[in-house]
Parts: C-alpha cells; structure tokens; sequence
C-alpha cells in the first residue's frame, strides 16, 4: 500500500514518451502515433522545427531540436523515449549521449538480433515506405548489412505515397491495406523467415501480414513493448512457485 508520494512533475504516470515528426496526416490504431495502441500510457513531444528531410537524407544539423524535445519527455518522468519513424537510427547515438533513459529510433534495431535467432537458410524480410529513402547510413545504424536481408517498400503505393509522403489529411485504410499486401507479395521467398516493418504508418496492418506471410512480423510497438514488459512484472499463480 502506497503511504507517500514525492512531486516535482506536472502529471505522472506515462510510462514511454513518444517524438512525433510534425505532420497531421491520419493515425490509426497499431501506429504509434495512436494512444490506444499501447496498453499503458505514453506521452507524446511535436518535433516541430525539425525538418523530415533530415531523417533522409541524415542530416545533423538540427540535432539539437530532437535532443531539447527529449529532454521534455525525460523531464516528465517517462521510463524510455521512441520516436514515430524508423529512419531515426542514425541519430540514436547523439540522443543516448544526453538522455538519462534509453531511446528507441528504429525498429531496424531488431534485425541483427532476429538473425541470430533464425536458421541459417532463413532471412529476415524489411518492409519500408521507400526503398529509395532507405540509406546506407539506416542500415549502418543498426548493425544491418543489406546483402543478407530481403527488401520490400511501397515505392508503388499510390496512397502511401498520398497520405505519408504528400501528407494527405484522409487515409483510405482498405487501399492501404492493399498496397501493403501487393507489396508483401514481393518478400514472399522459401528462404524468409521474419519481417520487420521499418515505416510506422503500416504496423496497423500487421495481422494481415501475419496471416498473408505465414511468419513472424515486429515492429517499432513490438520493440516498445518488450522494453516495457521488464518494467511491469507479471504476476504468476502461487501454486507454481516454492
């Protein structure tokens, strides 16, 4: 039983804070950028004077925007910071450099880890909006050598393209839905083991890509919520222990 409580914040209770790229176009549940995504509370830091472009084209010029709105978050007593878009790899390290709680950029991150986990003869597939946009320096950025995993983007996605990219304000979610399926089609190989989903914007699709590739999907919420399942412990029945 709680007897005390100690100040010093505005609110509590938010258990990840999240840094959201300056933009209003549609988020639905499963994306990030959707509260009802998480089972616990999280808390959400505009990026606003930070450039996109810069995620692309990994530029640091206005690193010290992304620092000064992580910083809020961590004021505000969240226990690990992510951000929306999995391009922030590259950044990772400037932001560990100042933060006092980790910080998640990508949900690349995963892939080395899953490729020590698959047989041999399995790869892991990588799912992103623009296999143009993805650069060397993402990969880089989380250990990835391009070689050994197989590629898919929705370059041909007419309302990706409208809704993420051109920032459109409504999303058509069967068209999406769709598109992304077409796009899966392109990873479907015996040697594929797992996909990861670097663009945010599709994980709220992420069962019908279960269902379409028969393997396992992850995603940045799946990197989240593993950081956040060490922080809350499950209670196991009494008559299994001792």
């Amino acid at each position: 039983m709680i007897t005390s409580a100690i100040g010093g914040q505005t609110t509590y209770g938010h258990i990840v804070g999240i840094l959201m790229n300056d933009s209003s176009i549609p988020r639905i549940p499963g994306d990030p950028g959707h509260a009802e995504t998480f089972s616990f509370p999280v808390i959400y830091e505009v990026l606003k004077g930070f450039p996109f472009e810069d995620l692309v084209s990994v530029r640091k010029n206005n690193t010290d925007i992304l620092i000064e709105r992580a910083l809020k978050l961590q004021k505000k007593g969240v226990h690990l910071i992510a951000a929306d878009c999995g391009l922030f790899g590259p950044f990772n390290e400037e932001l560990r450099r100042q933060l006092q709680v980790p910080f998640i950029g990508s949900a690349l991150d995963m892939v080395p880890l899953l490729q020590r986990f698959l047989p041999f003869n399995r790869k892991v597939g990588i799912i992103t909006g623009d296999t143009q946009i993805l650069k060397s320096e993402h990969f880089n950025a989380s250990g990835i050598n391009p070689e050994t995993v197989l590629i898919a983007g929705m370059d041909n996605s007419s309302e990706f393209k409208k809704v993420v990219i051109e920032k459109n304000s409504e999303l058509d979610i069967e068209k999406m839905r769709q598109d992304l399926m077409d796009t899966a089609a392109d990873l479907v190989d015996e040697t594929l083991g797992a996909v990861v989903l670097e663009c945010t914007n599709l994980i709220s699709f992420k069962i019908d890509l279960q269902k379409a590739l028969r393997v396992p999907v992850f995603d940045l919420v799946t990197l989240i919520e593993w950081y956040v399942s060490g922080l809350r412990s499950r209670k196991f029945h009494s008559q299994f222990i001792g």
